[in-house]
């Protein structure tokens, strides 16, 4: 399935993240599947991490972009010009820089991701690896399309500052947090 523009633009991030030190440090979270990984497949550990990485790389941004866009869809139709538009029956809003639309603060969400090691039929090892998502989205130049009381679509751009942590025990680890112009368009 090809990636969204929005999911590009997230993919870069991503990629500082698995790059980063404090990604780096989150190793031995994940040495339980990459050992077995050595072990069954004759490759080294470092082998392991680098496919981890690759799939968190290619997953990831899908599970984010799609999470803080049905997070903060909720969010903007509560704000009091949507809210006017869609009592006046409208069927678009227009909103543009400098016109007063607030900042969403969207819903804190948990993406995660299923890592499998199967030999033929048989699971040999799985682990669920956990994320939280926090931030706000700014909408820059955008087109809201209603129909009745709820937004149908969403297209334009904003901009949106996240942090993204790895859950492991009672408190979160911070990964990466960044502010990032993004492309919006909710009708794929």
């Amino acid at each position: 399935m090809a990636k969204t523009r929005t999911e590009e633009v997230l993919t870069e991030e991503i990629e500082k993240m698995v790059g980063s030190e404090e990604f780096q440090d989150q190793k031995g979270e994940f040495r339980n599947f990459t050992h077995r990984y050595a072990e069954r497949s004759g490759r080294s550990e470092n082998e392991g991490w680098a496919l981890m990485k690759k799939k968190v790389i290619e997953i990831l941004p899908a599970y984010i972009s799609d999470g803080m866009i049905v997070c903060s869809l909720e969010k903007i139709a509560e704000k009091e010009p949507c809210r006017k538009a869609m009592e006046k029956g409208e069927e678009q809003l227009v909103i543009s820089p400098g016109k007063g639309f607030p900042a969403v603060k969207f819903p804190t969400f948990y993406p995660y991701l299923d890592f499998i090691l199967r030999a033929g039929p048989v699971d040999i090892c799985h682990m669920k690896t956990k994320f939280k998502v926090e931030g706000n989205l700014s909408l820059g130049n955008v087109t809201l399309k209603f129909q009745g009381k709820r937004i149908t679509r969403i297209f334009g751009s904003a901009t949106v500052d996240a942090k993204i942590f790895i859950c492991k025990g009672e408190i979160p680890v911070t990964l990466h947090e960044f502010r990032k112009e993004i492309p919006l368009d909710t009708s794929r």
